[in-house]
């Protein structure tokens, strides 16, 4: 929304310059830390193609604008813009004011279709922490695509095929379990993940072990009506589980197809690679020679056993996605471990001269690590890969539930009002929204670092201080709703201050900041923008008074009503930011 303040000096220099005004529009950036100023252009460009140097064309820039009454300052080859208060209230504020989202919709992506595969468990085994960052991730990118124009199908490929159902099926048979066993365990998807590892320890001493799990595995492959059912049933417990903690972190998806959905769909793909004689056999195994792409090694479709391997079912897989939604990306929100194989199957796609080639996007990330205070018996506390205690892994569950029961302790000790219903609701909105943003506030290829105490402090760079930032400003809605009924419309023009100015830039800033996460895949841009955002509304209501309350309710009933214009804004415009993040933004705190 920069544009709506910064265009009349777009124009001046456009005209000025005898260039686009496209090309002054695309150069305006933030000025350096330190520098006075509101936006900043370069002029390296501009004074190469008019043959002079950046700091003289930046003089001359500003003494042309002076004549304009456009406050603008030389700074070495930077050319510094200040605008006034006034200004930026009028143009801004009359704009959000009616329709303060704005600030976060785009028309970047209309008419266009992203497709996102994100989280994407095993089934038979629970969600373990780790999958909090492909899970939210994706989660946020869904949403911000969405925000941004396009259509978006979120698809979960579930890791739901393979030889350890084989081996499942046959622990399931030689234990002589029933369904009634099952039904009656107290933690189901637990209870499967312990009968595979009693059938796994087994097949280490007993070598029949194997034999009865390729059994079992051929008997799924072929259709077997009872190996079919058992596997169904297994990935029927483990949707239930996942479809839980999906709910508790506000996560939903279009598709649910998994690995099995393809398994009668590689061959296809095998004929066609075969038939263009791009492959060949490499003792025994099945590859494709990737070398005039650049690749040193060529990819692996087939074992030399037979088995096929994941490039060739994500070929199937994206050949279906292709059919149903013509997407112009298609997103792949995993870990950067798998960053070759993303790499050899996409160029296996451009050589088969698949039309969605070049659409296709590896979105990858660091590992999370989590401190481990109370890691077992004979460990020292730490950062751990594995998040544990007491030596027992902890599940993104179990993390989320402790988050949570932290954060009701600490909103029933800041607020003794908040009670009941209420009460738990909150809890469950900062609890689960500080693990959240403690995973999305940085760079998505830094490892992560989480610790409760770290993520759930109410200042720094926390979702509960964005939370609370949220709640304040709708505290001080409830308070002049109070205090005046029947206030009258604001007159923007009357917020001449710096700070109310600087409140309005950071919100006008959001929107390209929810481009640049589009563009870049990257949701941290957002949400550094919301923490830029939040701390300017602080600095605004507790600077010179720390009654935030008396910012607003003032004196003159006007002022006041404009204020609250500029609260309403900031107010709606954290609340959307923080959703397209994937965290709730309660009202009270």
């Amino acid at each position: 929304m920069l544009d709506l303040i910064t265009a009349p000096l777009v124009a001046h220099i456009a005209a000025h310059l005898g260039v686009p005004a496209s090309a002054i529009s695309a150069l305006i950036t933030t000025p350096a830390k330190g520098v006075q100023g509101d936006v900043a252009i370069p002029c390296y460009q501009l004074a190469k193609a008019r043959g002079t140097s950046p700091p003289a064309l930046a003089t001359e820039l500003a003494a042309m604008l002076a004549t304009t009454g456009i406050q603008a300052t030389p700074v070495g080859p930077f050319l510094n813009v200040t605008f006034a208060p006034t200004q930026v209230a009028t143009t801004l504020l009359g704009v959000l004011a009616q329709a303060p989202l704005t600030a976060l919709r785009t028309s970047l992506g209309a008419g266009k279709t992203a497709c996102i595969d994100f989280s994407s468990p095993n089934i038979a085994k629970h969600l373990a922490f780790h999958h909090i960052r492909s899970t939210m991730i994706g989660n946020a990118l869904a949403r911000l695509y969405e925000a941004a124009g396009y259509r978006v199908v979120r698809i979960n490929f579930l890791g739901d095929w393979g030889t350890a159902f084989g081996k499942l099926i046959a622990g399931w048979k030689r234990d002589q379990l029933t369904l009634a066993d099952l039904a009656g365990s107290a933690d189901k998807v637990t209870f499967l993940h312990d009968l595979y590892v009693r059938i796994s320890n087994a097949a280490k001493q007993d070598a029949g072990v194997e034999v009865e799990a390729r059994h079992w595995s051929k008997r799924l492959e072929d259709g077997d009506a009872e190996a079919r059912h058992l596997w169904q049933l297994f990935k029927d417990v483990s949707l239930q589980e996942f479809k839980r903690v999906y709910a508790l972190l506000g996560v939903d998806f279009d598709s649910w197809k998994g690995e099995a959905f393809y398994e009668d769909k590689m061959g296809p793909v095998l004929s066609e690679l075969e038939g263009k004689g791009l492959t060949k056999l490499d003792q025994g195994a099945l590859v494709v020679d990737l070398s005039s792409l650049g690749f040193k090694k060529p990819a692996l479709l087939k074992r030399a056993d037979g088995g096929t391997l994941y490039a060739t079912r994500d070929l199937a897989a994206c050949d279906d996605r292709w059919k149903d939604y013509q997407f112009d990306r298609s997103l792949y929100v995993v870990d950067l471990g798998q960053a070759l194989h993303f790499k050899e199957w996409f160029a296996i796609a451009r050589l088969l001269g698949r039309p969605y080639a070049d659409r296709l996007r590896h979105i990858g990330f660091g590992i999370v690590l989590m401190w481990n205070d109370d890691p077992g018996e004979g460990q020292q506390p730490g950062w751990a890969r594995v998040a544990t205690r007491k030596g027992k892994v902890m599940l993104l569950r179990e993390v989320l539930e402790e988050a949570i029961d932290r954060a009701r302790a600490v909103i029933a000790e800041k607020n003794e009002e908040i009670i009941g219903e209420e009460r738990e609701r909150i809890a469950i909105a900062v609890g689960v929204g500080a693990v959240v943003f403690n995973d999305l506030k940085s760079g998505r290829t830094n490892d992560v670092k989480f610790r409760f105490e770290d993520a759930l402090r109410f200042d720094g760079e926390t979702g509960p201080y964005l939370q609370f930032a949220h709640a304040r400003l709708c505290s001080i809605e409830r308070k002049f709703s109070e205090a005046h009924p029947h206030a009258p419309n604001g007159d923007h023009s009357l917020l001449t201050r710096e700070d109310e100015k600087q409140v309005l830039l950071a919100i006008a800033r959001l929107r390209a900041a929810l481009e640049r996460s589009v563009e870049s895949d990257e949701p941290s841009t957002l949400a550094s923008a919301l923490l830029a955002m939040a701390g300017q509304v602080a600095s605004w209501l507790t600077n010179g008074n720390h009654d935030h309350d008396a910012r607003i309710l003032c004196a003159d009933s006007g002022l006041s009503a404009a204020r609250l214009a500029l609260v309403r804004c900031s107010r709606a415009c954290l609340g959307e930011g923080l959703r397209l993040i994937g965290l709730q933004a309660p009202e009270r705190m």
